[in-house]
């Protein structure tokens, strides 16, 4: 008798969640360094020519002050970890990935076209939602994201860079986590009803570190998670949730777009 396919629990769904950001941390390192390699090596290869000393200390201020070089790190270090870990969890749990209902990760087509549709207009209504519940919250406090902040802050081919990331790979990888893995994990230990609230509320801390640990707009991310959440369970696809969260990002890249003139 064969024995059952695997299948995530709690502690798997949420150890899928640290490891996702723990590759994230680890591969920034790595990026960074290896940058930093390259650029001793140009500096050190110029300073050789002129029988000069190489200024070590050049390095460590380019890497710092440089907003293109910060940008390439994070564009380098989100489609790597999205490589990762897309990779690990197809490796660790083939036989969920295209199953439809919980515990599989619903990377199959909705029954209906019309919830793409449906997935774009929550996309548009959530951000406005959001965007107006973080300000109510927020007052006087001003509330930035870092990626928006480094995107205001290049020219405009890394910036597109940057944004098809955004809107393209972080949607699929981080719903593949959260309603995916964590969500699948949650609920083989209680209601699912539950498991999309908790997944939602997770789905929102995890995102501090991007706005510097300020919780205004964690509220407007539980929001978004929760819809994400029931998306997933009620289209019995992962792909609506996908194209929501596409969608929400695109609508915020936009504004990159607008509010920035270089």
């Amino acid at each position: 008798m064969s024995e059952p396919p695997r299948q995530p629990g709690v502690w798997s769904g949420l150890g899928t969640v640290v490891l996702y950001f723990l590759l994230q941390f680890g591969l920034s390192i790595l990026v960074g360094a290896l940058i930093g390699f390259a650029l001793a090596v140009k500096i050190g290869v110029a300073a050789g020519l002129r029988h000069a000393r190489p200024d070590t200390t050049a390095i460590k201020h380019l890497m710092q002050a440089s907003p293109d070089i910060r940008l390439i790190v994070a564009v380098a270090t989100i489609a790597a970890a999205a490589a990762v870990m897309t990779a690990i969890v197809r490796r660790t749990w083939p036989a969920q990935w295209s199953r439809a209902d919980l515990p599989g990760f619903g990377l199959v087509q909705p029954l209906h076209k019309g919830f793409y549709i449906l997935a774009v207009l929550l996309g548009v209504l959530l951000l406005l939602l959001g965007g107006l519940l973080t300000h109510l919250l927020a007052g006087s406090h001003q509330v930035h994201q870092d990626v928006a902040l480094m995107a205001g802050k290049v020219p405009l081919d890394l910036r597109i860079l940057l944004a098809l990331l955004v809107v393209c790979v972080a949607p699929f990888v981080e719903e593949l986590v959260f309603r995916g893995v964590l969500l699948s994990g949650l609920a083989s230990r209680m209601h699912v009803g539950w498991a999309i609230v908790v997944t939602a509320i997770i789905f929102g801390c995890a995102h501090l570190p991007d706005f510097k640990f300020m919780w205004y707009p964690v509220p407007a991310l539980v929001l978004l998670g929760l819809v994400l959440g029931w998306l997933r369970v009620r289209t019995r696809s992962l792909w609506p949730s996908i194209t929501l969260h596409a969608t929400n990002n695109f609508v915020a890249v936009i504004g990159w777009f607008l509010i920035t003139h270089h």
